[in-house]
């Protein structure tokens, strides 16, 4: 599974998640006799103070696969389960409310200061404050010079993803937020980090919401493939766990509480995490061998897990969207003109209704027209392309294709016009969104193979452009309007449509920049109709977050943006 938080960009998973997005505020109506989507809450949590838990326990979460690479500004370690395991071992210098505003972790930033006072070529500085026990868990206090191997590293948007050398360029996930930056120095003492930037740059924060050890960005050999072993690699960490074991064969990582660990001590002993097809979780956890299942999308998980005798089902809003991804360097979809009249073919009204059948959100109105701002957000606007299979059949017969009366498909040169998906037969949304994609497009006239693979071969083949179109989910942020070069950028290694269009490289620089609000969403939303118009990426839905836990777990549940310290997730007495 991929899913993205690093520079709070984007996150992706085939059966679960990967975009971007920010906190409630309007939003659409919700289905007629159906619940709004506002209805939904920021956060749904068991909030219990830390001193009332019992102290002890461990806490059995699941990830998708064992990651083969745990760095987290590093292409290939943009990952949900990635994610996951940095929540327990990982510095993070703030904290999220329900709302997606954020104050200091004082773990590990003591204060904060934003200056938009222009100096030259100086544009904006902010100044952060560490808090001096912060010590990575190689004993080595967190300094200036952690947060500058980072924007070393990442600061060159020149990178050719389909040419870079892994010894030579460092393989970043988004150089957004970094390539504004003029330089990070140090500032009275090696705790104050003063970070100049030659452009406003409004989301800053993003950047800025964590910190990676210099040791692991020295080289790009070392940032590339220096993080592949997490049982080597404990140095590079700090928080409230540390490693314990990982068992690749097995597929179990285990943590412990980080002796080291300067804050409030961890209320868990340990945390496991086992490496399981998403179909199993829901089984893991009626049979009390798994303590969460999280993000639940279908209807069969969400009948199994409530059976529990102690489950409580937590559900809130989400920042999580399903998509198609559509590749343009692959057979006739290379075709802008075509992949425009497939896009008026698809009716995601009957996909959303397939994918959400048996679940709450099944009466809501999930439906997404926008690449950058969910519906319940300041800045939403529809600007999807309508679904009219009319207008698609005749764009098709516009571009010399004919139809064969006998197949009931479009052909030319002798070729029938067609296409694969790269499917997850055993991931209900995966197998329900391209049986309903087979079929529209048979509508129109257009074949749809099947290529079947697996969840853990699923990205590998993503990233290698080896497929046509598939289906997964992009992972908001607080942050909707930053680092849209991530997934639609021309150098981006997350682009996996493979599309360069200048304008979209003119719309990053400019919504990167702009100060006024109003003028940011404006241009955003002009962005994201570049976007639908060269088919990158064709929105589906946006989630609820369903999630199962025991009834006695607290301080862990359905969040969309709120964070919860690791140290504080513990169980009732």
């Amino acid at each position: 599974m991929r899913l993205k938080k690093a520079s709070f960009a984007l996150l992706a998973s085939a059966a679960l998640v990967l975009g971007a997005c920010s906190s409630a505020d309007s939003g659409s109506k919700g289905a007629e006799g159906g619940d709004s989507s506002n209805s939904l809450p920021g956060s749904d949590v068991n909030r219990v103070d830390r001193d009332k838990l019992e102290k002890g326990g461990n806490l059995r979460l699941s990830i998708s696969s064992m990651p083969t690479n745990y760095n987290y500004m590093q292409f290939d370690g943009t990952t949900a389960d990635i994610n996951k395991i940095y929540g327990f071992i990982a510095p993070a210098n703030w904290k999220y409310a329900e709302d997606g505003t954020f104050k200091e972790n004082k773990n590990y930033v003591e204060s904060f200061k934003y200056d938009d006072t222009e100096n030259g070529d100086v544009k904006q500085t902010v100044t952060l404050t560490l808090n001096p026990k912060a010590k990575w868990n190689s004993g080595r206090a967190i300094d200036y010079t952690d947060y500058k191997a980072t924007w070393d590293a990442c600061n060159d948007d020149s990178v050719d993803p389909e040419k870079a050398n892994p010894d030579a360029q460092y393989l970043c996930g988004s150089t957004d937020g970094w390539k504004q930056i003029s330089s990070i120095e140090q500032g009275k003492d090696q705790f104050e980090v003063v970070v100049k930037y030659n452009k406003k740059y409004p989301d800053w924060s993003a950047n800025l919401s964590g910190v990676y050890p210099a040791e692991g960005f020295k080289d790009a050999t070392t940032f590339n493939k220096g993080w592949t072993d997490l049982s080597k690699i404990n140095n590079y960490f700090a928080g409230p766990f540390k490693v314990d074991s990982v068992d690749n064969a097995k597929g179990v990582i285990t943590l412990k509480k980080n002796e080291n660990w300067w804050g409030d001590e961890a209320i868990l002993d340990t945390v496991t995490f086992s490496a399981m097809e998403v179909d199993a979780t829901a089984t893991a956890f009626a049979n009390k061998e798994l303590d969460v299942v999280d993000m639940i999308v279908d209807a069969s998980t969400y009948e199994l897990v409530k059976g529990r005798p102690d489950a409580d089902i937590k559900t809130s809003a989400s920042v999580q969207w399903r998509h198609f991804t559509v590749n343009s360097k692959a057979g006739v979809l290379a075709d802008k003109a075509l992949r425009q009249a497939i896009q008026k073919g698809i009716n995601t009204d009957d996909i959303i209704a397939s994918d959400l059948a048996g679940l709450p959100s099944a009466k809501m109105d999930m439906k997404l027209g926008n690449h950058f701002f969910m519906p319940n957000q300041k800045g939403y606007k529809d600007n999807s392309v309508k679904f009219d299979p009319e207008a698609s059949k005749k764009e098709i017969e516009d571009l010399g294709y004919k139809m064969n009366d006998a197949t009931k498909y479009y052909e030319k040169d002798g070729k029938v016009l067609g296409f694969k998906y790269l499917r997850l037969p055993d991931t209900p949304t995966s197998a329900n969104e391209g049986a309903s994609l087979q079929a529209q497009m048979k509508e129109i006239g257009v074949k749809v193979d099947f290529e079947d693979t697996t969840s853990k071969e699923f990205f590998t083949k993503i990233g290698a452009g080896e497929f046509e179109t598939a289906a997964f989910t992009w992972q908001g942020t607080p942050y909707p309007m930053a680092n849209i070069g991530q997934i639609y950028g021309p150098n981006s290694q997350m682009n996996y449509s493979g599309v360069d269009d200048p304008k979209i490289a003119e719309y990053m620089e400019k919504v990167a920049s702009e100060t006024d609000p109003d003028k940011r969403i404006e241009l955003t939303n002009e962005a994201d109709k570049v976007i639908w118009d060269n088919v990158m990426t064709i929105p589906i839905y946006y989630r609820a977050t369903i999630t199962a836990v025991p009834k006695n777990l607290a301080n862990f549940g359905a969040t969309a943006f709120e964070t919860f310290p690791a140290e504080d997730i513990g169980y009732t007495k």
